[in-house]
């Protein structure tokens, strides 16, 4: 059986795309620069709509909890090379990368 994502990468997750969601739009990049058909700024929100969206066009899932470790990865590779296209590059967060890094994202 393979593991399914962590709460430790839900949370990562989270902070990803909150942070990615602020820089996108201090970037003045749309969500319809982003995926064509919408025009908004960026939320936490759109950018895990914007993840889902990959995880339903390479693996069939429809929500995040559904995802394996290796599938998160591989998901933050493509979602990282798309929104490079705009300028704009993160580092998947990580306790590695800053210790309290994580604990500063509370998902309630």
């Amino acid at each position: 059986m393979t593991q399914i994502r962590s709460n430790q990468q839900n949370k990562a997750l989270h902070k990803y795309c909150t942070e990615l969601a602020v820089e996108l739009n201090n970037a003045g990049v749309t969500v319809e620069a982003v995926m064509k058909d919408l025009q908004a700024d960026f939320t936490m929100e759109t950018v895990k709509m914007m993840w889902r969206a990959f995880a339903k066009a390479k693996y069939g899932k429809e929500s995040t909890t559904e995802l394996t470790s290796k599938q998160i990865n591989e998901i933050f590779d493509e979602v990282n090379r798309h929104v490079s296209q705009f300028g704009i590059s993160m580092s998947f967060p990580s306790q590695e990368n800053t210790p309290n890094y994580l604990a500063s994202y509370d998902t309630k």
